[in-house]
């Protein structure tokens, strides 16, 4: 199979802001770039991938410090198994505007634009799959969210656990996934194991 025919598309975004920064600039730049970023290039890029393509988001298990700090109503939003990407954008919007209305924590949100942005990446990856499974199932493009782990580089800094390379391991197993595998698809995984949330 040459290689023209299978397309791995990783997407992934993390930007550091300092720490002084305000927390209304913080969420409106780290939804941007992360949670924005990668709907738009998914908007664009999906519709090419050719059938058995991989896409692997990047996103982070701070989804499993920062879910469970969301109000209950956020959470039934989130793991809602019908959430459409148009309600997702909605809700990743209401997150920005509440925080520069300095609201976002009486509204159920928790005090982490970066892990916010990561729940948005994780519950959209779930969206994209079942899109991909309704509309191009015999395609067999398998797409998930991944977390390479703490990785030693400018963003975590060198007392990170993980090397780069040992970071890649998990976003590479996803994008390399054989013709022939049925799963997996819409899920979150870590350390090349998927990862219930």
């Amino acid at each position: 199979m040459s290689s023209c025919t299978r397309v791995a598309l990783v997407t992934g975004a993390n930007k550091g802001i300092g720490d002084t920064t305000p927390f209304p600039i913080v969420a409106e730049v780290t939804m941007k770039t992360n949670f924005f970023g990668i709907l738009d290039l998914c908007t664009e890029l999906l519709p090419l991938i050719r059938p058995q393509g991989r896409v692997v988001n990047v996103s982070s298990r701070m989804i499993f410090v920062d879910l469970p700090n969301c109000s209950p109503e956020l959470q039934q939003k989130f793991r809602s198994e019908t959430i459409t990407e148009e309600e997702l954008a909605g809700l990743m919007n209401k997150f920005v505007e509440d925080a520069k209305n300095g609201v976002h924590e009486k509204e159920g949100w928790p005090n982490s634009a970066y892990g916010v942005s990561k729940i948005g990446v994780t519950v959209l990856s779930r969206i994209q799959a079942r899109k991909l499974s309704e509309e191009r199932r015999g395609d067999k493009i398998l797409l998930n969210a991944c977390c390479p782990g703490w990785v030693r580089t400018d963003m975590a800094g060198p007392s990170a656990t993980k090397s780069p390379e040992e970071g890649a391991e998990t976003p590479v197993y996803l994008a390399l996934l054989p013709p022939n595998a049925k799963a997996p698809h819409g899920e979150f995984v870590q350390n090349k194991n998927v990862v219930q949330w």
